[in-house]
């Protein structure tokens, strides 16, 4: 049982961890007192993981499901987790394993929630424009092959650099950026006939 004064421990050792590397804090989590490391990696990297859920499902709840199961996953895994790369690209590797599965197992869902994202301006006019936008491209990456919407995902919603969706997909970074580039003239294409 956990008591709040040990929370607040964590939290405030949570918040001194912040600036250390993944890797530093990978190598304190296997410690056998890691939560405080655990908790820093899972702060760091809960809003990328649950954004790129989200574009490619559209659904608050399966991103927030698939996001739950993806760090459960790497929790179980940190013990066999090899420092080959790095561990945002290890995270999205199980993520994106996660959602084909997800995708396997059901048939994919509309992005019709897309006015539902969170946007970090708090400004009433800001959000409107915001949501419109993301609706728009919603409709846009929906109609793009998988591997295009994937990549799109990983770079621009998770903000993946080019080596790490590059791991993640298992191509090289060269096919990424071919990918990406071929995916960016496809939207917008979509979205200048959107506005025509």
């Amino acid at each position: 049982m956990r008591y709040p004064v040990e929370n607040q421990l964590i939290s405030i050792q949570t918040d001194a961890l912040a600036g250390q590397s993944d890797a530093d804090l990978v190598r304190q989590a296997r410690t056998t007192d890691g939560r405080a490391a655990l908790a820093a990696l899972y702060r760091r990297y809960l809003t990328p993981v649950y954004r790129y859920f989200y574009a490619r499902t559209g659904d608050v709840q399966q991103a927030e499901d698939l996001t739950a199961q993806t760090f459960v996953a790497a929790l179980e895994g940190l013990p066999r987790y090899r420092e080959r790369g790095t561990f945002a690209g290890w995270l999205f590797t199980i993520a994106a394993r996660r959602l084909a599965d997800h995708f396997r197992q059901r048939p994919a869902a509309p992005l019709d929630d897309i006015a539902d994202w969170p946007s970090p301006d708090p400004a009433p006019e800001a959000l409107v424009e915001h949501a419109e936008q993301m609706a728009c491209l919603a409709c846009a990456v929906r109609t793009l092959s998988p591997d295009r919407a994937q990549v799109v995902a990983l770079h621009f919603f998770a903000e993946l650099s080019l080596s790490e969706t590059a791991r993640v997909m298992d191509r090289s970074r060269v096919a990424v950026k071919s990918l990406i580039h071929r995916a960016l003239r496809d939207l917008r294409e979509r979205l200048d006939d959107e506005r025509e």
